[in-house]
């Protein structure tokens, strides 16, 4: 009895400590892998897409959707996405705001190939649930911090 609350017990709390900054470093990269292929889903869709009878252009809420489909690891409550394509930029917080815009992205005037660059930026808000845990912490809730991702891609079609 005497060995498990010596051992057990600090044990417990380390593998759950291992487990919540595995669980954080896995959303950290699914945020930075998510904004770097939404921000390649965005460069490719540009001015080209509009020529002939090429009809590939594509909305914010488009690119919204498609960032959602890459950050399966995030709740997309908690995570803010920035779009820029140089005629200023549009802040989703959260994520799922943005699906209501109609707007094309990359804006027209703003999508040439070789010449102009859209980036993609999110944030994503992690918690630390090993406050919940801790004994001398009473009733606090867990603490929170932002991590953030940015790419920035040249506009390529």
């Amino acid at each position: 009895m005497v060995e498990f609350t010596m051992l057990g017990i600090p044990s417990i709390f380390l593998f759950l400590s291992i487990m919540s900054a595995a669980i954080d470093m896995w959303q950290f990269f699914t945020l930075s892998y998510a904004v770097a292929q939404t921000a390649r889903y965005a460069s490719v869709h540009g001015a080209g897409c509009s020529t002939g009878s090429n009809a590939c252009t594509i909305t914010r809420a488009q690119v919204a959707s498609y960032f959602e489909s890459q950050a399966l690891a995030l709740v997309p409550a908690s995570t803010t996405m920035t779009l820029n394509d140089g005629s200023g930029a549009i802040t989703c917080s959260p994520v799922t705001s943005c699906p209501s815009s109609a707007s094309v992205f990359p804006a027209s005037g703003h999508n040439t190939a070789g010449t102009n660059t859209v980036s993609v930026s999110a944030s994503y808000t992690l918690t630390d649930p090993i406050a919940m845990f801790w004994p001398s912490a009473g009733s606090a809730l867990p603490r929170t911090w932002d991590v953030k991702a940015a790419s920035t891609q040249e506009v390529l079609f």
